[in-house]
């Protein structure tokens, strides 16, 4: 039991923060798609340059959050695994 929810918690936050990076990169690749520069800090297509920023600068606290429930979701399998290893076979 304890294995299948440490490979929730490893997996879900890793897919959500894929997910979330994809729609904001989607969205500035609309922008340059029609010649424009995407506006990171007011989430706008503008037509002057404007200097850009990664998704972890931008949500620096968020990231690092579910990529420490990633670490404990794999802690918790990894225990789980040796704990179900330690058990004598019937």
């Amino acid at each position: 039991m304890l294995t299948r929810i440490g490979s929730l918690i490893f997996a879900i936050p890793a897919v959500l923060l894929i997910l979330l990076y994809g729609i904001d990169l989607s969205t500035a690749s609309d922008c340059t798609d029609i010649g424009q520069f995407y506006d990171f800090a007011n989430d706008v297509c503008s037509e002057s340059p404007v200097p850009g920023s990664s998704y972890y600068q931008r949500h620096t606290t968020f990231v690092n959050l579910m990529l420490l429930l990633s670490v404990i979701g794999s802690l918790m399998m990894t225990w789980g695994m040796l704990l179900k290893g330690m058990q004598p076979k019937d």
